[in-house]
């Protein structure tokens, strides 16, 4: 499900936020933009899960 993918990315964001750790921030930035683009190509649907 999108919706545990996506807590998960921002549950990392904060923890890598505090230690200011730039780098896994901007890759979890870009795994949230890969999945931002899945989810519009039609991968996940509303009705899944």
């Amino acid at each position: 499900m999108w919706e545990l993918k996506v807590a998960r990315i921002l549950r990392e964001i904060l923890a890598a936020g505090s230690k200011r750790d730039w780098d896994r921030m901007i890759e979890l930035a870009q795994e949230l933009e890969e999945l931002a683009k899945e989810c519009r190509d039609g991968k996940f649907r509303e009705n899944e899960g």
